[in-house]
């Protein structure tokens, strides 16, 4: 069966965010960005026939890193531990770059757990060498990919 990527509501993302990012929270419910439904967000969900196997959000936003004036931010990215190495990550990418695009946005980028640091690679992000700390998750490096 064929992997299909397309816009899904924020709460759609919570059972996915709970599970693989976000475990030490009480439950999926709590599991919400507090801009998740601003009008400049959308969020990606990657479908194994009717199953969420993989979602993404996306928020404009600058950092101060990039010299790129319109930026989108990858938030919250996660892939069912069940169903990865099936490229899902790679359409959810490859979906959410093409609505950018249409966005007219020239770079998008994330915080990246150290662990997903050569998924993003393989599919195009850059990195800046420097490794920091988020608060109760841990080391992520800061990538990037030109659309």
């Amino acid at each position: 069966m064929g992997l299909t990527a397309r816009f899904i509501q924020a709460m759609e993302t919570q059972s996915l965010r709970h599970r693989v990012l976000w475990p030490h929270l009480s439950s999926p419910e709590v599991c919400v960005i507090d801009i998740d439904n601003r009008e400049d967000a959308f969020h990606v969900g990657v479908f194994q026939g009717e199953t969420l196997i993989s979602i993404g959000s996306f928020f404009r936003m600058l950092s101060p890193r990039l010299v790129e004036q319109n930026q989108y931010r990858l938030r919250a990215m996660a892939t069912h531990p069940d169903y990865r190495r099936m490229h899902a990550g790679d359409h959810l990418i490859s979906f959410a770059c093409e609505e950018l695009r249409n966005r007219n946005i020239g770079v998008l980028w994330c915080d990246a757990r150290l662990a997903a640091v050569p998924f993003y690679e393989s599919i195009g992000f850059s990195k800046f060498e420097d490794v920091y700390e988020v608060p109760l998750i841990g080391p992520h490096h800061f990538m990037w990919k030109e659309l």
